[in-house]
């Protein structure tokens, strides 16, 4: 027998394709020849397609990935923290205006796999008003 929440798994998958990652200016150490910078997830600017709950999943997304890449040893979800270091550090040592490294392109995959996970972890016992607060918090 089909369960109410049986979507969602496949929807927060769909929500983490959505979202794709960027370097931010701010820089990470003090090391001058090769400086690391942070990375952020955003989303389309325009959601406004898509339907409210998919809508109030990205910006639950956002804050989530917010909340993995917090530092100290409390850390969100340590696997998913680790793989998006991965992917950081891959965005970091790419060249600056080159083509798309196939790294860099498996390392989000694998990020966006990570995400879909640690929100579903996050929201399983109530999805919908789950998805609201983290949402929110992002909103505020």
């Amino acid at each position: 027998m089909a369960n109410a929440d049986d979507h969602w798994p496949e929807t927060l998958n769909r929500v983490a394709a959505i979202l794709d990652f960027q370097l931010t200016g701010e820089k990470i150490g003090a090391n001058t020849t090769k400086p690391s910078f942070r990375m952020c997830a955003f989303a389309p600017s325009d959601l406004s397609a898509f339907p409210a709950l998919v809508a109030t999943a990205v910006h639950a997304g956002l804050e989530v990935d917010r909340l993995i890449s917090l530092p100290g040893p409390g850390a969100f979800d340590a696997q998913a923290r680790k793989v998006r270091q991965a992917l950081a550090e891959a965005l970091n040592t790419e060249a600056p205006g080159g083509a798309r490294s196939p790294f860099v392109t498996g390392y989000k995959t694998a990020y966006r796999v990570e995400l879909a996970r640690v929100i579903w972890k996050a929201i399983a016992d109530a999805p919908v008003r789950r998805l609201e607060d983290l949402a929110r918090a992002r909103l505020v």
